[in-house]
């Protein structure tokens, strides 16, 4: 966590020196759906802000649980910055990102890592990456269960990351239809064995005003020799650039 008040704290700091230049943009979701660990539906909520100045982007984050059978109501916290840059006038974007997933009243996950992306071409979005991923006991847990200290974590280093889509229509356009196959969210990043797919829909009302609609589906161990229905989930939102 105190990584993450740290990151917090410079992403202030940013919007303090920059000031008026730059350009914010606001973001809020809902996600309803089921799988095989959720009991039932969940249903969770999201409100993200980005601020972009000039070439460079940082956002950040926070999710909550309205209904799960995770007790934690703030179930997620993240910071992400990017800049674009060329490279023999070929577009990319490189990111970097640190995210805390509180899953478990006893367990919580932290992930950092980095990443390229680009959109050269006008229907497609290709992301490659890493990340470093650690699963820890929290203090009740600990002292509950008597775990000891060097037991506590597990870490998981040099795991791929990787966004592969595809659009109907160019990017940027005023509507689209999408559809991705992906290890990563905002707050999961998944094995790389086991991708979601997700059918994105959007629609600007304005200028500065866009909806979208995506369904997520994902199967356990898709790229192994045995797959399994894990679950879905819709995902509604808007995005306000001010």
């Amino acid at each position: 966590m105190s990584k993450l008040k740290y990151l917090l704290t410079i992403f202030i700091v940013l919007i303090s020196v920059t000031g008026i230049r730059a350009q914010i943009i606001l973001k809020s979701y809902f996600d309803i759906g089921e799988n095989n660990a959720s009991e039932g539906v969940f249903v969770k909520s999201v409100y993200r802000v980005n601020y972009q100045y000039l070439k460079f982007n940082i956002e950040t984050g926070m999710q909550f649980n309205l209904i799960s059978n995770n007790p934690n109501t703030i179930t997620g916290l993240d910071i992400l910055g990017s800049t674009d840059f060329l490279v023999r006038k070929f577009p990319l974007s490189a990111k970097g990102y640190f995210m805390l997933n509180r899953f478990s009243d006893l367990m919580y996950e932290t992930n950092w890592g980095v990443g390229i992306e680009t959109r050269k071409f006008e229907h497609f979005l290709f992301e490659l990456g890493t990340n470093f991923k650690t699963y820890r006991f929290n203090s009740g847990a600990i002292n509950k269960y008597n775990i000891s200290k060097d037991k506590s974590k597990l870490r998981e280093n040099f795991n791929l990351r990787y966004v592969i889509s595809a659009y109907l229509k160019p990017h940027y356009n005023d509507w689209n239809l999408g559809l991705s196959c992906t290890n990563v969210d905002y707050y999961v990043i998944n094995q790389s064995t086991n991708p979601v797919f997700n059918f994105q829909t959007t629609f600007k009302i304005k200028s500065n005003l866009t909806v979208y609609l995506d369904l997520w589906y994902k199967q356990a161990g898709m790229l192994n020799i045995n797959a399994y229905y894990f679950g879905y989930f819709f995902r509604g939102g808007v995005i306000w650039k001010i």
